[in-house]
């Protein structure tokens, strides 16, 4: 592509989990107008069940006799106006809520119950799987490791043979658009270049669908959750 260049880093570099932890109890869904309130705002709440219409906090521990369908928590649930404002191309401290009274604790609760160790997500038209393991308490799955490990996930280099099998000249286009926009919207010129160094990364091939919708369980797939991007 004549003029036109991208870059192909051969190590991906790896940036820390920044991601605040969020709580079980929130007001009825609001409009999807209106401002946004920053996770360092949110004020400590005491949990209730994000798990469905239950008020009481989930047990770790099921029934034997009793076996208990997958939930996963509201914040990951999927919707059109979902509960926390997400774009996965940005560090999850960039998440934002328009409840102004949601905990800040609820990051460090279940992702899914009953409560796994890991978990795989998958994006639609997309092959690389996400892994998500118990990272942040070596227990169980996390909110917060979900979204950590969606954000460092795409930050992951692809190789020069994975641009060129591109199907089409138009999609490699949009790539390499999306590559270009993402470097260039950094103001600090250290970071800029910086970033345009490390060359294509994963988030490039979303086509600029970035923001966080939500998960539901794979039709495909057992044990496999689907991430949504709008």
């Amino acid at each position: 592509m004549p003029g036109k260049h991208v870059r192909f880093a051969s190590v991906s570099t790896a940036y820390p989990a920044s991601a605040p932890s969020l709580s079980y109890s929130v007001p009825s869904v609001p409009s999807s107008s209106g401002p946004r309130t920053p996770l360092s705002s949110i004020s400590s709440l005491p949990s209730s069940s994000y798990y469905g219409h239950s008020q009481a906090r989930p047990q770790h521990k099921r029934s034997q006799s009793y076996p208990v369908s997958t939930r996963v928590h509201s914040l990951l649930a999927y919707s059109h106006h979902p509960t926390i404002n997400y774009d996965v191309s940005q560090p999850t401290s960039t998440i934002t809520s328009k409840y102004s009274g949601l905990s800040t604790t609820s990051f460090s609760e279940p992702a899914v119950y009953p409560p796994v160790s890991s978990l795989m997500i998958q994006i639609p038209h997309h092959t690389w799987p996400i892994s998500v393991h118990a990272s942040y308490n070596g227990q169980y799955v996390t909110v917060n490791d979900v979204f950590s490990t969606i954000y460092h996930s795409l930050r992951k280099n692809v190789s020069s043979s994975e641009y060129h099998s591109i199907p089409s000249k138009k999609d490699a286009e949009r790539v390499r658009m999306a590559y270009e926009m993402r470097y260039r919207r950094i103001r600090d010129r250290h970071a800029y270049e910086a970033e345009k160094r490390q060359g294509l990364r994963r988030v490039d091939f979303l086509n600029n669908h970035t923001r966080f919708l939500g998960l539901t369980t794979s039709t495909h797939s057992s044990g496999v959750w689907v991430l949504h991007l709008s």
